[in-house]
């Protein structure tokens, strides 16, 4: 059993953000910690929301936490609604006394735009917390936003998944863990919101059980396929239940 400390937004509509991951790691046997940055009604698709800022709990509860001695394996770094939380994420992350895996999935963006919320400022504490990652997990519109130096970051020894990357019709997640690799998928009718998070979620899981990132990414890939075929041919829904389908992880 791992510690694995998720600091994401809290979406309360559906399976999504934190949530799913929270759902995905508890169920694999890990101690997860998930530090809300927001709160917030429904995914941004819907066009209209509401939102509820979180900074000043999450300083609180990593500040409490550090008393505590809490120690996390991984921490995984997903939506930042403001650049005082970009703050205070950064500095907890330099100033930690302990080694941990810090995973960081830049969420601003889909289908080659932005976010609504993401403004320039929120793009640019997005670029600056490449920093302080081990492992980045952008979607193609993301990696393209946030204009990734590749080559000095893989000198620098960190890792990407590239995820949602489309060439000549083909799908695949491109990776970087000291080679170049790519894993092809199948593109599947319909969309179903939360697939980002579940890959995050997966891909930890089968990281932290040893295997290689290239081995974990492909695992991840082939859990989420099957997972997401039984989903649009057994119901008519557009997000993933995950409690109903945890079996299917490995």
């Amino acid at each position: 059993m791992k510690n694995i400390l998720i600091i994401n937004d809290f979406v309360s509509l559906g399976k999504i953000a934190g949530k799913m991951m929270e759902n995905v790691l508890s169920y694999k046997g890990h101690n997860t910690f998930f530090l809300p940055t927001a709160l917030i009604a429904n995914n941004f698709s819907y066009g209209k929301n509401a939102i509820l800022d979180c900074t000043t709990y999450l300083e609180d509860a990593l500040k409490n936490w550090q008393n505590l001695d809490f120690k996390f394996d991984l921490i995984s770094i997903g939506y930042i609604h403001t650049t005082k939380q970009r703050d205070i994420i950064y500095d907890y992350v330099k100033n930690l006394s302990y080694k941990a895996t810090i995973l960081f999935d830049p969420i601003m963006g889909d289908d080659g735009s932005l976010y609504p919320t993401v403004d320039e400022a929120i793009l640019e504490n997005y670029k600056s917390l490449i920093d302080i990652a081990d492992i980045i997990t952008p979607n193609s519109t993301e990696a393209k936003f946030l204009a990734i130096d590749y080559d000095k970051y893989k000198k620098a020894g960190k890792k990407f998944l590239i995820t949602s990357v489309k060439e000549d019709n083909k799908y695949f997640v491109k990776g970087y863990d000291g080679y170049d690799f790519e894993i092809p998928y199948e593109k599947l009718p319909k969309r179903l919101t939360g697939t980002g998070d579940l890959f995050d979620g997966l891909f930890i899981a089968y990281y932290l059980e040893g295997a290689c990132i290239e081995e974990s990414a492909k695992k991840t890939v082939e859990t989420i396929s099957k997972i997401y075929k039984m989903v649009i041919e057994t119901t008519d829904q557009d997000n993933i239940n995950i409690e109903k389908y945890l079996n299917f992880i490995y």
